[in-house]
């Protein structure tokens, strides 16, 4: 139960006003009906305080004004919670531009780069294509460098032999 709009009750310690005024209660506070007798109601507040007070002003719903208080401040947290909103998306709509930027200058780099990749394997295609041509062929200053080498090391070879047995024939001496 609920106090009626715009009223402000007193509890009393007794049925029918008798007794003390224990507390006060205002519109809207919230009771619990623990006993009735015509005209009055003993309630419990939400503090436990215990009493009497008429019940003709008590009612099962909210009055209007709690309810209007309650939306004004829903109504306060969503006005926030949309200007809040509000700054975000425009921060993730300047995210968002940056980002798309960079996306583009990446793509665009990208693409070069692609092109780069696919000269770079048509020039390898071209060079394992030409390594096949003379995979068993040498080149032909390999082969005169080779014949020189081996004509050096050759009369070389010779001298030593024919000095060798020069020597031994005259006793160790050489003879020109």
């Amino acid at each position: 139960m609920y106090v009626t709009d715009l009223l402000r009750l007193n509890l009393h310690e007794g049925p029918k006003s008798q007794g003390e005024v224990i507390k006060t209660i205002i519109s809207g506070d919230s009771l619990t009906i623990i006993e009735r007798q015509p005209g009055y109601a003993k309630v419990k507040t939400a503090d436990n305080v215990i009493g009497w007070t008429k019940s003709a002003y008590l009612v099962t719903e909210q009055p209007p004004r709690l309810i209007v208080t309650k939306m004004e401040r829903q109504l306060s947290k969503a006005k926030k919670l949309i200007k809040k909103s509000n700054t975000d998306m425009q921060s993730a709509l300047g995210n968002a531009e940056k980002y798309q930027k960079l996306l583009l200058e990446n793509e665009s780099k990208t693409g070069k780069q692609l092109k780069q990749l696919e000269k770079l394997k048509l020039q390898n295609k071209e060079f394992e294509l030409s390594m096949t041509d003379y995979e068993s062929s040498v080149p032909l200053s390999a082969y005169l460098i080779s014949i020189l080498v081996f004509f050096i090391i050759g009369a070389g070879i010779g001298w030593y032999i024919i000095d060798y047995r020069i020597r031994k024939r005259h006793g160790g001496f050489r003879l020109y």
